[in-house]
């Protein structure tokens, strides 16, 4: 009997062990282009969608007015969300559990500004921009040679 589940355990982990490897993944695009190209034209879209402009003739709100400029917001927030994961592809990640802390919480972030464009609420896409800029800014502070 003992024989019976020895081999069944190996039998099991041999199966295990001969699972095909994920695919690997693609990293044509080097850090600093995935900033750039990506990262930051996004990041513009949920900055840029609201704000107050004051000046002599007075106040102006901007904000998503139509459907389509919503979904423009969802679109980069969307993008966003995913560029996290782009961060943490072998081959862009730097050192370790900080590197990967910082990639998650500009998807997390970037999951709040999403949610704020899904429900139309400009109110909350201001603090979900705010919440990525600091998601960045704190990245950037410590990794400021990620563009080398």
């Amino acid at each position: 009997m003992k024989l019976k589940a020895l081999g069944l355990f190996f039998g099991i982990a041999f199966l295990f062990g001969c699972s095909p490897k994920p695919p690997q993944a693609n990293t044509a695009l080097s850090l600093k282009q995935v900033m750039e190209w990506v990262i930051d034209p996004n990041a513009d879209v949920v900055w840029d969608s609201v704000k107050s402009i004051s000046n002599i003739k007075g106040t102006t709100e901007i904000y998503p007015r139509t459907d389509a400029q919503w979904e423009a917001v969802r679109n980069s927030a969307a993008t966003l969300v995913e560029a996290g994961n782009l961060l943490m592809i072998e081959g862009r990640a730097k050192e370790g559990d900080q590197w990967i802390e910082y990639s998650k919480r500009l998807s997390r972030t970037a999951e709040i500004a999403l949610k704020a464009a899904q429900d139309k609420n400009k109110d909350a896409l201001f603090d979900a921009g705010g919440k990525i800029y600091n998601a960045c800014k704190a990245c950037h502070d410590k990794y400021a040679d990620f563009d080398k």
